[in-house]
C-alpha cells in the first residue's frame, strides 16, 4: 500500500483507538475497528490492483516493455478524477510527455503557461460554456500555441488556436494588412467552438474531434476507412493517423493533468501583464493605439499585448466593421476619460513622436479628468443575448432588435449558414450605448 495512505490510515485509526480507550470501548468495539481498518486496506489495494491491470493491459496491447510504478498508479487515479466530458487515459505515450512536462528543465515553461492561463482560461471557460463545449478543451490551446497569439507554425497557422488561412476564412475570421483576427482570443475561440461542434457531430467522439483539429476531418475519415473499424475510439484509430496526430492527444492529456496538479509538482504561475484589470469594448471608429496609450498614461507595449490582432498600431473600425479593443483598466479611469481618449484622436498612418497629443486633445483630456459626469463612450456598441426559440429565423430575430441585421447576426456569431437550433445563444447588436 502507498506509504502516504498507510500513514493516514494508521494515524486516523490511532486517534480512534486512543479515543476508544478513554471511553472504555469494549473488546467487541476494538474488533469492529480492526474490521474497518482491514476493509479500508482491502478497498485501497483493490483499487490499486484495478489500475495496475489497466496499465498492464495497455502495456501488453502496445507491446512495450515499460514498467509502471506506484506513482503511475496514483497519476492514473488522479487523471480519472479530473476527467469530465472528454475521456482521459493514462498510458506509456501520455507518461512520456508527462515526465517531460514535470521535469526540471520544463519548469520555467510550465510556470509561464500557468501565468498566461490565468488570463486565457477564464475567457475560454465563458465562451465554451455559452457554446456548449467541454471546458477542458481549453488545454488544447496550450498544445497548439503555448498560449502565444503570435505563434506561427511551419504551415502558416497563426494565433492561440493556430488557424491556417483557408480554415480561418471558412470560419469568418478577418485577415488583412492591418488586422489578423486569428490572433483575437475571443473571435478565434468562437471559431474553434463551431469547428469542434461540427467535428463531434460527425465522429460522436470528443478525442476524435480534437484529433481532427490537428489533421483535419477528412484525414480522420480516411483513417477510419483504412482501419476497417466501426465507430473506433481515438486510441484504436491512432495507428492509422499521421505521426503528429498520434502524439497530439497524448500531449493534450499530459498537459491537462500537469496544469490541473501544478502545485503537486512545485509549479507556480509566472507573473504576466495580462493579469491587469481590463475592459472589453467594440469600436465603431478608427483609433491610434499609440495616441490612446499616451493619453491614458498606459504602456503602449501592454496595450498591444492585450490587442495582438492589430499589426500596425491602428485600429481601423467602422459601423459596418466594428473592432474589439481590450483596454487595460486603471482605478482612476472614468467613462468620460475613456470617451475623450477614444473620440478626440486624429488617426495618422505613422506616429513618429511617442505619445504625441495635440493641444486641443490635451485640453479635452484635462477637462475629462476634472469632470465628475459619467458618460458612456459612444464608441461602445451595445449587444444583447437572444436565446433561439422554436420557429425563430435570423430575419425574425433581426426584426426584433433595432440596429440588427441578418448579415450582422451571422458575422457577430460566426454563422456560416442560416440554420439555428433551439436554445442556441446569439449575440445581437442593438445600436450604440
Amino acid at each position: 500500500m502507498n506509504k502516504k495512505i498507510s500513514f493516514l490510515v494508521t494515524l486516523g485509526l490511532g486517534v480512534f483507538l486512543n479515543l476508544g480507550q478513554a471511553q472504555e470501548i469494549t473488546t467487541e468495539g476494538s474488533a469492529f475497528s480492526d474490521n474497518i481498518q482491514q476493509a479500508f486496506i482491502v478497498q485501497v489495494e483493490k483499487g490499486k490492483e484495478e489500475i495496475m491491470q489497466q496499465l498492464d493491459s495497455i502495456k501488453s496491447v502496445n507491446g512495450h516493455a515499460i514498467e509502471f510504478s506506484n506513482e503511475d498508479i496514483l497519476i492514473a487515479q488522479r487523471i480519472q478524477r479530473i476527467q469530465k466530458t472528454i475521456p482521459l487515459e493514462y498510458n506509456e505515450r501520455v507518461k512520456a510527455y508527462l515526465d517531460k512536462y514535470i521535469s526540471r528543465n520544463y519548469k520555467p515553461y510550465m510556470e509561464k503557461l500557468l501565468g498566461l492561463g490565468q488570463y486565457y482560461f477564464p475567457i475560454y471557460d465563458k465562451i465554451f460554456e455559452e457554446q456548449g463545449i467541454p471546458e477542458e478543451v481549453k488545454y488544447l490551446s496550450v498544445v497548439e500555441s503555448s498560449l502565444n497569439p503570435h505563434t506561427v507554425s511551419t504551415s502558416g497557422a497563426v494565433g492561440p488556436w493556430q488557424f491556417i488561412y483557408g480554415t480561418a476564412k471558412i470560419y469568418n475570421l478577418a485577415m488583412d494588412g492591418s488586422y489578423d483576427e486569428r490572433k483575437d482570443v475571443y473571435s478565434s475561440s468562437y471559431a474553434v467552438t463551431t469547428y469542434l461542434k461540427e467535428a463531434y457531430d460527425e465522429f460522436n467522439d470528443w478525442l476524435l474531434a480534437l484529433a481532427s483539429y490537428n489533421c483535419g476531418r477528412g484525414c480522420v475519415r480516411r483513417a477510419i476507412q483504412r482501419s476497417g473499424l466501426s465507430s473506433p475510439s481515438y486510441w484504436e484509430l491512432s495507428p492509422f493517423l499521421p505521426k503528429e496526430t498520434q502524439n497530439y492527444i497524448p500531449k493534450y492529456v499530459a498537459m491537462t493533468y500537469v496544469l490541473n496538479h501544478a502545485e503537486l509538482y512545485g509549479l507556480q504561475p509566472q507573473k504576466t501583464n495580462l493579469l491587469a484589470d481590463n475592459k472589453v469594448m467594440m469600436l465603431n471608429k478608427s483609433i491610434s493605439l499609440d495616441k490612446l496609450a499616451g493619453s491614458l498614461g498606459l504602456s503602449l507595449e501592454v496595450l498591444k499585448e492585450f490587442n495582438p490582432a492589430y499589426k500596425k498600431g491602428t485600429v481601423y473600425a467602422s459601423n459596418e466593421k466594428p473592432r474589439r479593443l481590450v483596454l487595460p483598466y486603471q482605478a482612476n479611469f472614468s467613462d468620460s476619460l475613456i470617451y475623450a481618449a477614444l473620440n478626440n484622436q486624429i488617426v495618422v498612418p505613422e506616429i513618429k513622436q511617442e505619445y504625441a497629443v495635440d493641444a486641443k486633445f490635451s485640453k479635452n483630456i484635462a477637462a475629462a479628468k476634472k469632470s465628475n459626469v459619467k458618460t458612456k463612450p459612444n464608441t461602445v456598441l451595445s449587444y444583447v443575448t437572444h436565446t433561439v426559440r422554436k420557429g425563430d429565423t435570423l430575419s425574425d430575430i433581426a426584426q426584433k432588435y433595432r440596429g440588427a441585421t441578418v448579415s450582422r447576426l451571422k458575422s457577430d456569431n460566426n454563422l456560416r449558414g442560416s440554420n439555428l437550433r433551439i436554445g442556441q445563444k446569439l449575440k445581437v447588436y442593438k445600436g450604440n450605448s
